[in-house]
């Protein structure tokens, strides 16, 4: 069969090579995300795309973040170099962290970093998800890199979601005290509230409360806790009231 495309029409033509390729002979995976970013050139928007490929917007989107990077980053996927792993971290990356990562791996004496390394390095260390923010995401003026491929999203500047985020802890603390704690304690960042050292304690025997932040961001509240040995101690106390 023969189709006569209307003069003009690139974007037509892109989609019927592409519908060809993949109904027939499978086409280079790369090839497939690079002709999905042509059609999106030639003026369809990736809600178009979808429908005529069957797919959801998300893959759509997946694909074009792929297609966009740099193309020695490409070229290393294609002749396996890297792995898929690497390659979709790398959709996380900007156009500036794409060239210095290439240099790394360039560098006979450097090793760039791959797969969940990469995306530690990218993020500067710390996978900080939007979703342990305890702020207003519109307060935050530092960059949110997206992960479209583990559908997350994360702080691109530690410093500055911490700023955030102790300050909210710190609002979150008063809101305690305020309901009639009479001990709220922020343990330091990174440390554990092991339930085993503690002891459960109601708020009007002098339960505290204690606040804990992981270096992941996460925070958690444990109300209504001693230390074992405060708990001993009270009890002592108690006992030699009566």
């Amino acid at each position: 069969p023969c189709a006569i495309m209307a003069k003009g029409d690139d974007a037509a033509a892109v989609e019927a090579s592409l519908i060809e390729n993949v109904a027939h002979l499978p086409m280079d995976e790369m090839d497939q995300f690079e002709a999905f970013q042509r059609l999106l050139k030639e003026g369809r928007s990736i809600e178009d795309i979808a429908n005529v490929f069957g797919v959801t917007e998300l893959t759509v989107k997946r694909r074009l973040a792929i297609a966009n990077l740099a193309p020695k980053i490409r070229q290393l996927y294609r002749t396996e170099d890297i792995d898929a792993e690497t390659l979709r971290a790398l959709t996380m990356a900007s156009k500036q962290q794409q060239k210095d990562w290439l240099s790394l791996y360039e560098d006979e004496e450097q090793q760039a970093p791959m797969g969940q390394g990469l995306k530690r390095w990218l993020l500067g260390g710390q996978n900080i998800s939007t979703k342990t923010a305890l702020f207003d995401l519109a307060t935050y003026q530092g960059e949110i890199v997206s992960d479209l491929f583990g559908e997350e999203s994360y702080f691109a500047n530690p410093d500055s979601f911490w700023a955030l985020q102790d300050k909210a802890i710190a609002a979150k603390r008063d809101e305690l005290l305020a309901q009639g704690w009479t001990r709220v304690e922020v343990m330091p960042r990174g440390d554990r509230f092991h339930e085993w050292d503690f002891e459960k304690t109601a708020k009007k025997k002098g339960g505290a409360v204690f606040i804990t932040a992981s270096e992941r961001g996460e925070v958690e509240i444990h109300e209504g806790y001693l230390s074992r040995a405060e708990a001993r101690k009270r009890e002592k106390q108690d006992t030699g009231q009566a």
